[in-house]
């Protein structure tokens, strides 16, 4: 038992957050039912996992990336599994892709990020538009609009190299 408040002791900040964070995630579908606004459109994983990047370390941050989707295909029905499989495969690739860009050529968290998030949307939609081809999904290829994510991409990294700049850490 000792070793487990340990364990935990260790880990509280990075246990916390993730707990913030999925209970928020699984609040989202009411909230966008109460309000009728489609707050799907502000990619709310998207935000989550990366405030997972910036409060916690690198390996939590692959494990939000795929707990989330996956969590929220099984608690809510969408996305669909395959999607949300998708979906962590991208998450993770954006994970992957600011930890090389920061570690190893060492740009500025801003950069990085928007980076990133453009990288592993192509990855995304370039799975997707196979999924689509071979039938293993079925609707459009882009469903909030490219502009929409344009913006959400630039803003969030925005913000995250704000508060990297300010509140740096190691990651």
């Amino acid at each position: 038992m000792t070793a487990a408040l340990a364990i935990f002791e260790k880990h509280r900040n990075t246990v916390l957050i993730d707990l913030a964070l999925l209970a928020a995630l699984y609040f989202l579908p009411a909230l966008s039912h109460v309000t009728a606004l489609p707050l799907y459109m502000l990619e709310p994983m998207r935000v989550a996992l990366i405030i997972a990047l910036l409060f916690t370390n690198r390996a939590n941050a692959y494990f939000i990336a795929f707990t989330i989707p996956l969590a929220s295909a099984l608690i809510t029905g969408h996305p669909p599994p395959f999607k949300a499989l998708m979906m962590g495969i991208e998450f993770s690739i954006l994970v992957a892709c600011y930890g090389y860009l920061v570690k190893m050529i060492r740009i500025p968290a801003f950069a990085a990020l928007t980076a990133a998030i453009l990288v592993s949307k192509l990855a995304y939609y370039t799975m997707k538009f196979a999924a689509l081809n071979t039938g293993i999904l079925s609707g459009s290829l882009v469903s909030t609009p490219l502009q929409t994510q344009l913006l959400l991409a630039v803003s969030t990294a925005a913000v995250f190299g704000l508060i990297e700049f300010y509140h740096p850490k190691n990651t």
